[in-house]
């Protein structure tokens, strides 16, 4: 999903790869998807040799240089190509990339979108009597009830994904209509006050360590050094 995010922002407007991170960091989709910040530099530099994308052009600031990417002709069509593919994969239950749904619906025509929701769900459809069918005959020789189980858990996953696709597809105006405002807020997005506010952000957090040091000085000196370890942690993982 990575590809396809990159491409749908770029899509929306030119813009170098931390702008990406700072958007995909703040706006909690790592949280989803698990990107990690070298695999968008890697994925960046691969859809530029795929001729995906562009560099538009070069931006120095002293002496780092910063590409500023443009998607071509071919990434867009890729851009659907990714779309289509990612609207067909089933879900996972754990950090699937297609919960992220606004590059999806602000990348395909609603009617794509409906046809493409509506097959998948019938191939769910096909794929849990098919499941139900094995867990009749497999479970009679279960002696402890493990092989059913596993049955059960494959079932009921699909069963959700039945339920999540069905959501999405009566509901699609208004989840269509949410994905124009996330295109909305990456037009509009302002790189350099989130990088302000991360900064802000983390100096308030030392500020709070601190305060949370002198507190525990003045009432527990005798815990204070086993304190003062555990902030010194938290500060190196922040």
């Amino acid at each position: 999903m990575i590809r396809g995010i990159i491409l749908y922002y770029l899509n929306i407007k030119p813009t170098h790869g931390y702008e990406i991170q700072q958007f995909i960091s703040l706006s909690g989709m790592d949280q989803w998807t698990k990107i990690q910040s070298g695999s968008i530099y890697y994925a960046l530099t691969k859809l530029e040799k795929e001729k995906n994308i562009s560099v538009l052009r070069e931006e120095r600031t002293g002496s780092r240089v910063r590409k500023i990417y443009e998607i071509t002709q071919q990434g867009r069509e890729t851009l659907l190509t990714e779309m289509r593919q990612e609207l067909a994969t089933p879900l996972f239950n754990i950090g699937s990339a297609k919960f992220i749904v606004s590059p999806i619906l602000s990348s395909l025509p609603k009617q794509e979108v409906e046809s493409i929701i509506a097959s998948h769900i019938k191939e769910l459809q096909k794929t849990k009597a098919y499941w139900e069918k094995w867990e009749k005959l497999k479970s009679q020789s279960d002696k402890y009830g493990l092989t059913r189980l596993s049955f059960q858990m494959s079932i009921a996953s699909i069963e959700q994904q039945i339920v999540w696709h069905n959501e999405l597809l009566e509901h699609l105006d208004y989840y269509i209509e949410e994905a124009q405002t996330m295109t909305n807020m990456i037009v509009t997005f302002d790189f350099e006050k989130s990088k302000d506010m991360v900064q802000s952000n983390s100096q308030k957090s030392k500020i709070d360590i601190l305060e949370q040091l002198k507190d525990t000085l003045e009432k527990n000196p005798e815990t204070a050094l086993e304190h003062i370890n555990a902030m010194i942690e938290q500060l190196k993982n922040n």
